[in-house]
């Protein structure tokens, strides 16, 4: 069940003794810490440091790690196991995905910044959803920066030679058209198969929600593990069947990386991903193929369509010295200001601001990348389910077993019931803990 915790308890030793000596050498010389994990807007913001420090006076140090670093073993060697008595920690700023916000907080990972929120000038022109996703407890979190929603790109040239004139409209369209398209050249498809919380479990829900799967009997009411039924295993059977018969080569262990580099590459003809992994698939300064690529809905089934939807914001680590300080950098670095330079700048469309959306560059540069993408997001994220995947303190840990298990029955060594089994069993641990 625990197949990997060797390999995360090496890369977690390590990490602590690389961010000590980070930190340690950081803290002499910058005035703020500022840790995220990897993606566009990470990456183009850590190249924006200096512009902080021009507006505000205030040294910053942005460091960006890998996300599966981060999640095994970041909050656990940042904030450590008694928050208040860990001098290590140097920490000022922190990225904050949704999905593990509520267990942070349980934890005392975390402090409220709610009379920040509310003091801030633009509070209205951020989205209500991805705000109100960090309002937990009477209290906010964090700030959101980034609001990713699941959308299909695929190879049009690909299709077409195969005679197929429109995109699939349905799950079991996609198995279909994968039986046509696939060859030695090109695989059919790629998604995220990694095991993880934030990787085949960002992914997958798409599917198994979408034949009436769930997690539990009735979220939030009844919390009983429901997983392991008729529904759930024409799920798993369908993500299973597409990976393993018509995934490239490795695809038991792609994650989002490996994802858009595959489409961009030429290797594969369609995935299913975040908004802006399709985004980056559409930039014909990084995309072989762009100029044969289009993007179309998530797919239905029986019971309907239910898009990935992941929130990430920048919150205020419990040890963090000055709030007025930490909250100054989080305030620049969600700016209309600051995320409309990056969405001009990047392949960033995952924007939180209603003003970004209607900046008129911003519009005119997504109308050239696809004049349908900005139109898609938005009607994505009003068909997605605010807990896509379960909004609990008991997610992450929920999230990383049943991706093992999914991970198994894709690669054969169970079957979709027996894993499904498997984690409705685990679930139930988890939650009795």
């Amino acid at each position: 069940m625990y197949r990997y915790i060797q390999g995360a308890l090496s890369k977690f030793l390590i990490s602590i003794l690389i961010m000590m000596t980070f930190f340690s050498v950081a803290a002499a010389a910058k005035e703020l810490n500022v840790v995220l994990f990897s993606m566009p807007y990470s990456r183009a913001l850590a190249k924006m440091e200096g512009d902080f420090e021009k507006k505000t006076g205030i040294a910053v140090n942005i460091q960006v790690m890998g996300q599966d670093l981060f999640e095994r073993s970041h909050y656990r060697s940042t904030f450590g196991n008694d928050v208040d008595s860990n001098q290590s920690n140097e920490v000022d700023v922190i990225h904050t995905p949704i999905i593990q916000l509520q267990k942070w907080i349980k934890a005392g990972y975390l402090k409220p910044i709610t009379e920040q929120v509310n003091q801030l000038e633009s509070k209205g022109d951020i989205l209500k959803g991805p705000l109100n996703s960090y309002w937990v407890n009477e209290s906010y979190w964090a700030v959101p920066f980034q609001a990713g929603i699941g959308m299909m790109a695929y190879r049009k040239d690909i299709f077409e030679a195969a005679g197929i004139s429109s995109p699939p409209k349905t799950w079991e369209d996609v198995l279909s058209v994968a039986e046509k398209i696939h060859s030695e050249e090109t695989a059919a498809i790629a998604m995220r198969v990694a095991p993880g919380q934030g990787f085949n479990m960002f992914v997958y829900p798409q599917i198994m929600r979408a034949y009436g799967g769930t997690f539990f009997k009735n979220y939030p009411h009844d919390l009983t593990p429901n997983m392991n039924t008729p529904e759930g295993t024409k799920a798993l059977d369908l993500y299973s069947e597409l990976m393993s018969d018509y995934g490239p080569q490795g695809i038991e262990m792609y994650n989002f990386n490996d994802v858009v580099s595959a489409m961009q590459n030429g290797e594969v003809a369609m995935i299913f991903d975040a908004s802006t992994i399709v985004a980056q698939t559409l930039d014909k300064k990084k995309s072989k193929y762009a100029d044969n690529i289009d993007i179309a809905a998530v797919p239905e089934g029986p019971a309907g369509r239910s898009p990935a939807m992941a929130v990430h914001g920048l919150g205020v680590p419990s040890s963090a010295k000055d709030i007025d300080k930490s909250f100054a950098f989080i305030k620049w670095a969600t700016s209309e200001e600051v995320l409309t330079k990056i969405a001009l700048s990047d392949r960033f469309a995952d924007f939180t601001r209603t003003s970004v959306g209607q900046n008129e560059q911003v519009i005119e540069k997504y109308n050239t990348i696809h004049p349908g993408f900005i139109k898609l997001r938005v009607q994505m994220l009003n068909e997605a389910i605010a807990h896509y995947r379960p909004l609990i303190p008991q997610w992450p840990a929920i999230g990383q077993v049943v991706g093992e298990n999914i991970s198994d029955a894709v690669n054969g060594f169970s079957t979709s019931q027996e894993a499904l089994q498997a984690s409705d069993e685990d679930i139930a641990d988890i939650m009795d803990q």
